[in-house]
């Protein structure tokens, strides 16, 4: 039998390796893994609780739930909703919100039928400048999720039209590029994706404010509605960190992040856990949606 200090101090160790990554994709959009591999390769890094936040899709959850319980790890809903101001890409992730709400759900399938649109249209583009893609291989790319830029981008690089994924958006599908120039926007301002994912009952929080890169925002994102923002993410400096840091806790923001996992590598770059964020950012997400839902608060 264990001793009673004994029994303290592994109680004291499993608390410590309980860690969260809430930022993942999954081939419900960009990411590489399906859902149930993508919650094993999480169990394998040791994690507790996730959440997949897939762009502007949530199939994720409804798909992986059963089973992330069966395999004891701790999972709730969460989705990365495209917003843009000017050419600039403002991404609102969304925790704890009702799955199953209707103008949510009607405005992301609204979302990602545009997001075909446009990937037909960048298609098309292409074509007229001799780099001839077929559609339906992109498509099959998202595997029936959310098309985005990076699935074409994969497939240029698959079919050698350039050498690197990131050759192919500095050439190709930057924003700054001729070929993207003029090009309809899919998405919602910053304000309305934050607006919906409060009337779903979520908490919204601001994605890697050091790679969008628009502090001049930040107040009207507090303003609209923000209750978080990342930061814990990886290829940021020390003083980007402190800087996002001091901000949130200006303004009662809840500092959270995830690695943003897209694809397995051989090195476990950016793997999910990698940023080893304790459990009580999940837990300070949960007291925030909990504040927001108490009358007088």
């Amino acid at each position: 039998m264990k001793s009673t200090k004994f029994a303290g101090q592994c109680k004291d160790q499993a608390a410590q390796r309980e860690f969260v990554d809430l930022h993942m994709h999954s081939t419900f959009s960009d990411g590489g893994l399906p859902v149930r591999d993508l919650i094993d390769y999480c169990v394998q890094q040791g994690l507790t609780a996730i959440a997949v936040t897939d762009h502007d899709n949530i199939d994720s959850f409804e798909d992986g739930r059963e089973y992330a319980q069966d395999q004891g790890i701790e999972y709730v809903t969460g989705v990365e909703i495209s917003s843009s101001v000017g050419s600039s890409d403002i991404h609102i992730l969304g925790y704890l919100f009702d799955p199953t709400h209707l103008r949510l759900n009607r405005t992301l399938v609204e979302l990602r039928a545009r997001r075909v649109d446009r990937a037909k249209e960048i298609v098309g583009r292409l074509d007229k400048k001799g780099v001839s893609l077929n559609y339906e291989r992109v498509a099959a790319r998202a595997h029936g999720g959310s098309v985005g830029r990076a699935h074409i981008a994969a497939q240029l690089v698959e079919e050698e039209f350039v050498a690197t994924f990131q050759d192919a958006f500095n050439r190709y599908l930057g924003n700054d590029s001729d070929l993207m120039h003029d090009l309809d926007s899919v998405k919602l301002s910053p304000a309305e994706a934050i607006g919906l994912i409060l009337e779903a009952g979520g908490v919204p929080v601001l994605a890697h404010p050091c790679k969008t890169n628009r502090d001049d925002l930040l107040d009207m994102l507090v303003a609209s509605g923000l209750m978080g923002i990342e930061t814990y993410c990886h290829g940021q400096s020390q003083a980007s960190y402190q800087k996002y840091r001091s901000f949130a806790l200006k303004h009662n923001l809840v500092c959270t992040g995830g690695a943003d996992f897209h694809v397995k590598r051989i090195d476990g770059r950016n793997a999910p856990g990698s940023l080893r964020i304790p459990y009580k950012v999940l837990s300070q997400i949960k007291e925030a949606k909990e504040a927001s839902l108490t009358p007088g608060r």
